[in-house]
């Protein structure tokens, strides 16, 4: 890790502390996932970008309260962070003159109950001394799960993989069983199992707790970094119900609503000439990941065969 990276994390592990003690003093306890946290549990030195943050689900309007008085501000359009939506995470950009974000959770990606996520964590938390304060962070059944669950969303990068291997390597077999548990309890158990079969060591872990059911084509393709076109293809291909559903979701991925693009690209919320230019660079890239797109698929569709 260069000396920048070091210095930034360091700011973000201060920014962890800060933002803690600050939900603390209002009532809300709150677990740092990954970052610092994970790092110690694998025993590496490791670069993050964030601060992310798990809640209660039902402390999250009390927690954007808290964030906004203290200066806090969100960095994508508020519509996006209605409590009734199915959003898990959002980010808030925090306030002072190096530009670093805390990622609010009240859930994680490929997890069922975000409530019994949180009491399952919140449980069996440990605390860690950390930048001159503490903060609360997953034990290692926990790090387990939540290393597992990354590799199945991996969001475009490869350090989840990375970080799955090195939990693989350090984690026990009786840590392995107790994640499974959590994913049980949590709803999170076809999430789980595709993360571990990403890795041959995982897959291995994955036969010993008996979990061998197949994953959706989709979720296959997600955790081995496939172009988002062969993902959205797959998608579809496996929705249920009358053939419009599929029109319409083939339809959301050609042509987004503009609160999407306008999250996903930043450019696009410059006015309606970037907003089209921005739908224009879209639907390219979909052409262009068209032809990788049809061997993915036709990898996945060998892979089920």
């Amino acid at each position: 890790m260069t000396a920048g990276l070091a210095l930034r994390c360091l700011a973000l592990d201060a920014l962890a502390v800060s933002t803690s003690d600050l939900l603390r003093r209002h009532g809300v306890d709150s677990l740092l996932l990954k970052g610092a946290g994970l790092a110690h549990r694998l025993g590496v030195d490791r670069f993050y970008g964030d601060v992310d943050l798990l809640v209660a689900p039902a402390t999250v309007t009390a927690v954007q309260d808290v964030l906004h008085a203290a200066g806090y501000r969100p960095t994508r359009p508020p519509d996006l962070y209605d409590v009734t939506a199915g959003w898990h995470e959002q980010p808030w950009s925090a306030p002072g003159p190096v530009p670093l974000t805390v990622d609010l959770h009240r859930g994680f990606a490929g997890v069922g109950d975000h409530a019994a996520l949180w009491r399952s964590m919140r449980r069996t938390a440990r605390p860690l001394d950390l930048a001159g304060g503490r903060v609360l962070v997953p034990d290692d059944a926990g790090t387990a799960l939540l290393a597992a669950l990354h590799a199945a969303r991996p969001g475009g990068i490869d350090k989840p993989a990375r970080d799955l291997a090195r939990a693989l390597a350090v984690l026990t077999p009786s840590d392995w069983a107790a994640a499974g548990r959590l994913a049980v309890d949590c709803d999170a158990v076809r999430a789980f199992t595709v993360g571990l079969r990403v890795l041959p060591a995982g897959a291995a872990v994955a036969d010993r707790l008996g979990l061998s059911a197949p994953d959706p084509t989709s979720a296959w393709l997600t955790a081995r970094l496939a172009t988002p076109t062969a993902v959205g293809l797959a998608r579809t291909a496996e929705l249920s119900g009358p053939w419009h559903h599929r029109l319409r979701l083939l339809a959301r991925l050609a042509l987004p609503s503009p609160a999407y693009m306008r999250t996903l690209d930043p450019d696009a919320r410059g006015g309606r000439g970037r907003l089209l230019r921005a739908y224009a660079r879209r639907a390219g890239r979909h052409v262009r990941w068209l032809r990788p797109a049809v061997r993915e698929l036709r990898t996945a569709r060998r892979r089920d065969g």
